[in-house]
């Protein structure tokens, strides 16, 4: 799980000092910008000693290297600053054979996948919802289960995907903030992965562009899975027989990470969704499918009820305001804003900046200090806590935090400016509304792992559980 800044590089090849947390258990102290860049070797934007301060005479011209990727550490999260130092930036740089390999075509054995999905979610079409370079393929998707659910995939086997992002628990954990290896913690919730096939970055401040970017970082997380790096991880599942034929027959290649990423994300894409809600079928046609609090709700939420149905209310339209964010089909508009969650008035800053510390100089609009990621609000009702940090634990509580107007800062969005005035009514109305969203749970079966070079297999329930610490000193001091 992977963030970029600036330019997008290669899948594959770029710098490790790009990568970041699931943000979920990580809890990351961030490396500085690198000293000098991957081509030139020209001093990183703001490392520029005073001795560098003038070109000395006769000296060649300096090359003048725009910050893109200059991100200025302070109010990262404790989760994206570990891992932009994590096990891969930490060590030399792994092997590219490690990364990517040019594939053998006539070791290819896979088919093309078309996922039958709940409504109303739109098909997964190439080029719109699925990238190009990583089309669906059965075995593609059954490969990427088993590397979701193995705990091999951390530095001590203790930890897998599915650890942080639990089918069980709505692919959250239901905690506050994650547990990764060691017990450590970090300062972010695990979002779910139900329906990120339809988002347009990840993360809760929408560092990484992709499914398959956000698959890199967490392997890597001294806080998450360990300190190690992509070589160390793709060593250790190149000595598993089982995934070495089947990348061959998916990819016509050795086990590589830009394998394992376009496997995992495949996984995600056709398994994590939430559709076919009551209000679903509302929409499909059976008026009796929401009751009138649920309706009510719907109409304060901000959505008409059917020309269809003769449901009479004196609920005012949007009263809620809460499609002035969660809007079409997923429920979210993909952009980030400020609710005042973290705001430390003592202070008068927030600890963790969101989007704004994650965007590279030159491009900061001080609208996104503190800003989030507006979550999908279906199957809410599953994937609590809520917010960035997991500070309000119930949606009766979400509803509370907008009526109220938020917590106050002066980057708080516009829209909640002002309290919304709901009744106990109402607020009971919009959360059964928020209920009704509650997609068809869809059973996810255990895979079966492949057995390691010791003949044993791994038991994938036995990382479902966050491994209890085994530290006595706090997160933030490990390095």
């Amino acid at each position: 799980m992977r963030r970029t800044f600036g330019k997008l590089l290669p899948l594959a090849l770029a710098a490790p000092f790009l990568l970041a947390g699931c943000g979920g258990a990580g809890d990351e102290t961030s490396a500085p910008p690198p000293p000098a860049g991957p081509a030139t070797g020209a001093p990183a934007a703001g490392n520029i000693a005073a001795s560098d301060a003038a070109p000395k005479e006769g000296s060649p011209p300096r090359k003048v290297v725009t910050p893109e990727t200059v991100i200025d550490s302070k109010g990262l999260s404790k989760v994206v600053k570990e891992e932009e130092k994590g096990g891969e930036a930490a060590a030399s740089p792994s092997p590219t054979d490690y990364l990517w390999q040019l594939a053998k075509d006539e070791l290819i054995q896979d088919e093309p996948l078309t996922p039958k999905l709940p409504r109303p979610l739109p098909a997964l079409t190439l080029n719109v919802y699925v990238p190009a370079a990583n089309p669906l393929t059965k075995g593609k998707v059954e490969l990427g289960k088993q590397l979701y659910f193995d705990p091999r995939v951390s530095l001590d086997g203790t930890v897998s995907c599915a650890t942080c992002h639990n089918p069980e628990k709505g692919w959250t954990d239901g905690a506050p903030v994650s547990t990764g290896i060691d017990g450590l913690k970090g300062d972010r919730s695990a979002p779910t992965v139900l329906n990120t096939a339809y988002g347009k970055t990840m993360f809760w401040d929408g560092r990484a562009p992709s499914l398959e970017a956000q698959a890199q970082g967490p392997v890597q997380n001294p806080i998450e899975m360990g300190k190690q790096s992509y070589k160390q991880i793709i060593e250790r599942l190149r000595t598993i027989s089982g995934y070495r034929e089947q990348f061959q027959k998916v990819f016509g290649t050795d086990v590589t990470l830009d394998g394992m990423a376009k496997a995992i994300a495949a996984f995600e894409r056709v398994t994590a969704v939430s559709g076919n809600s009551k209000y679903d079928k509302y929409t499909a046609g059976d008026l009796k499918a929401l009751d009138d609090s649920e309706k009510r709700g719907m109409v304060l939420f901000g959505l008409r009820a059917s020309p269809d149905d003769d449901f009479k209310t004196d609920a005012v339209l949007k009263k809620a305001m809460c499609t002035s964010c969660h809007v079409g089909f997923n429920f979210t508009d993909e952009q980030f804003h400020n609710l005042g969650i973290g705001w430390d008035p003592a202070q008068k800053s927030f600890k963790d900046k969101g989007r704004w510390a994650v965007t590279p100089i030159g491009a900061r609009n001080n609208a996104e200090i503190g800003a989030f990621k507006t979550p999908t609000v279906r199957d809410a009702a599953r994937t609590g806590p809520y917010m960035h940090d997991g500070s309000l634990k119930t949606l009766e509580e979400v509803v509370e935090h907008y009526n109220k107007g938020g917590n106050p800062n002066p980057f708080l969005d516009n829209d909640l400016k002002k309290p919304l005035n709901l009744t106990d009514q109402e607020k009971k109305d919009v959360v059964a509304f928020m209920k009704a969203l509650t997609g068809e749970e869809i059973a996810v079966e255990l895979p079966k792992l492949p057995a390691g070079p010791d003949g044993k297999t791994p038991d994938p329930r036995s990382a479902l559980k966050a491994p209890a610490p085994k530290t006595a000193f706090h997160p933030s001091t490990v390095r």
